[in-house]
């Protein structure tokens, strides 16, 4: 996976529940757009060690809902939270008011930087 400032990184996130492990990752719920600043991408270039994980609060995000039956959820408070885990592997868990708690796959992510050293 690859990040860029000013970019969206964007998610599949799907309702936990017991069905969870049976979903087809391609027909998620609805979708997560994450704005990357130079502040979030900072913090999720870390890799945590093997026995511990890094939760970032996410503030500047937008939900991509075009089922009516989670349009609700637009209505609602809700907060999301970037984990990242040894890998290191990212993961998004987004809360809502009704306690309704979605999440999204675990995604290997290694990030690159260009270093401005092409030649030109």
């Amino acid at each position: 996976m690859e990040f860029e400032q000013d970019s969206n990184l964007t998610l599949p996130l799907f309702l936990l529940d017991e069905s969870l492990s049976d979903r087809d990752l391609e027909q998620p719920d609805f979708e997560i757009s994450i704005g990357l600043d130079d502040e979030l991408l900072a913090q999720i270039c870390q890799n945590p060690s093997e026995d511990s994980s890094v939760a970032i609060t996410v503030s500047g995000y937008e939900l991509l809902i075009t089922d009516p039956l989670y349009l609700n959820i637009l209505d609602q408070e809700h907060d999301a939270q970037i984990t990242l885990t040894h890998g290191p592997l990212l993961s998004i868990v987004l809360n809502t008011e009704a306690q309704k708690t979605f999440v999204s796959p675990q995604m290997d992510m290694m990030p690159t930087f260009d270093l401005g050293d092409e030649d030109e």
